[in-house]
């Protein structure tokens, strides 16, 4: 069991700020969160582990306490960090509704943080997320941009107005304007330990929400910088737009199932499209049956009709 402990304050190195080669990386963490284990995700795992270069990230195992095998894993290996669910919401952060930590999934990296406060940088990569490619080539290719908060399809509120997530962001005092909300997709992003820092101060302040969308509007409003690594939104760069993952998504907020990043339905392998990010690839047990699929394709696709009508009637 890990308790957090108070992080002082300090800001992470920035090469830009400094004057120096921006190539050269910062030090950085790659956490590896799961709940489950198998052959096929110690696979995947491992592919981490055996990044090459010593500018590869120092890659952590994440796995919940009750994770079959658990204290296996903690020995096999040397970087793991096992987080509990009634340890972490018994932080000291306002909860959502419901008091589940799959509503609070970004409180085990707070918890790392607070424990590991030392990376410049800390790469969150939940255990089904796959990527097409070699891995280190990837991570490197942002090692030259020292933005705060790097993730997918990064959306503005008046983009997806209908998700309903929105407004879970909340404070018992202070009050951001809905225009200026932004949420995210957060199953892989990059985050520097200064907005990591003031998210932790953030949420002790009052702040509550659902990490899709407190993280991204905090920092935001908190004048931190926010970079899309693909996707075809305005966060990314002319360079990226659409290079690592696809998504799109309805002004209700569903990600369309033809992207490579989508909330569902799950895949059972990763897409034949090389060097792409794809989400859900679930073990086979997982799967969603075959009527539940259907109805997440139902429901997509409704939602493209409504929101060709809204683009009809308000031309």
């Amino acid at each position: 069991m890990h308790t957090a402990r108070e992080v002082p304050h300090r800001h992470a190195f920035s090469y830009r700020a400094a004057g120096l080669d921006m190539t050269m990386p910062a030090r950085s963490a790659l956490l590896w969160l799961t709940h489950l284990w198998s052959p096929q995700l110690q696979g995947e795992f491992e592919t981490l582990l055996s990044m090459p270069g010593s500018d590869s990230p120092d890659v952590w195992l994440l796995p919940d306490a009750r994770t079959p095998g658990v204290t296996t894993l903690a020995r096999r290996y040397q970087r793991c960090y096992v987080f509990d669910e009634a340890t972490l919401l018994s932080l000291p952060y306002p909860k959502l509704d419901g008091h589940r930590l799959l509503d609070h999934p970004h409180f085990p990296v707070l918890d790392f943080f607070l424990s590991h406060p030392d990376y410049d940088y800390y790469w969150v990569v939940e255990y089904d997320v796959r990527y097409t490619g070699a891995w280190d080539t990837l991570l490197r290719s942002f090692h030259s941009f020292d933005h705060d908060f790097l993730t997918s399809h990064i959306r503005r509120f008046a983009q997806e107005p209908y998700w309903l997530w929105w407004d879970t962001l909340r404070h018992p005092t202070k009050a951001i304007a809905h225009r200026d909300y932004i949420r995210s997709f957060n199953v892989i992003y990059r985050i520097s330990n200064r907005a990591l820092a003031f998210i932790h101060d953030a949420q002790l302040d009052g702040w509550r929400g659902y990490h899709e969308v407190s993280l991204p509007t905090l920092l935001c409003a908190g004048g931190f910088t926010l970079l899309d690594f693909g996707g075809s939104g305005e966060f990314a760069l002319p360079a990226f737009k659409n290079k690592c993952y696809t998504s799109s998504g309805s002004r209700a907020g569903t990600l369309s199932i033809l992207g490579t990043m989508r909330y569902r339905p799950s895949r059972a392998r990763a897409g034949m499209r090389k060097n792409k990010l794809y989400h859900p690839v679930k073990p086979a047990p997982m799967i969603e049956p075959f009527r539940a699929r259907r109805t997440v394709v139902r429901r997509w696709a409704l939602e493209l009709i409504r929101d060709a009508v809204a683009r009809d009637r308000s031309s």
